[in-house]
């Protein structure tokens, strides 16, 4: 069994409270899914040449800062990044290609989950519930939000097999069942 939620913020008025929306659906999801969860959430735009990318660590004492500051003089790419417990989401003007390139160069313990302009991807182990307060959800903003509780049935409980998937940039899948 899986839970899938999603909510759109017609409304503007409602777009800065788009957690406080979507994480009631996602936790009481949590009976049909405890193992693990995602959300995706859609927000205004990147200007243009600029993308956000998500990256998850399963090293909780992982070093976004060095990361960011290694991309930034490896690449000559414009880069920041926002952190919070295992995921962090990088904004930086280099294109995917070189994102990823860069990455599979380095035996870094770093998965990118997700890439555009729009996009934030959070996926994690746990109750839905623990994963919302664990990354803050009640306070996230954004036009509209995808999220899966996941209870494994088929694979590993982890976070590379929790929905939601990508699969292009500004583009996720979440399912419920097996996908052949």
């Amino acid at each position: 069994m899986c839970g899938i939620v999603g909510f759109m913020a017609r409304d503007a008025r409602l777009r800065e409270t788009l957690g406080e929306f979507v994480v009631p659906m996602l936790t009481c999801m949590g009976e049909r899914g405890p193992d693990s969860a995602g959300l995706a959430v859609f927000s205004d735009p990147l200007e243009d040449g600029f993308r956000r990318y998500s990256f998850y660590s399963p090293d909780p004492d992982f070093d976004w800062l060095a990361l960011v500051a290694e991309f930034s003089t490896e690449t000559e790419a414009t880069a920041e990044i926002e952190s919070i417990e295992s995921h962090a989401i990088l904004f930086s003007d280099a294109d995917p290609a070189t994102v990823q390139g860069w990455l599979e160069c380095r035996e870094l313990p770093v998965h990118l989950l997700s890439a555009g302009r729009v996009i934030d991807v959070y996926k994690d182990e746990g109750h839905p519930e623990e994963i919302a307060d664990r990354y803050g959800f009640l306070s996230l903003a954004g036009t509209h939000a995808v999220g899966h509780t996941r209870m494994a049935t088929e694979s590993a409980v982890s976070p590379a097999h929790a929905h939601p998937f990508t699969a292009g940039e500004d583009f996720c899948l979440v399912h419920n069942g097996s996908l052949s």
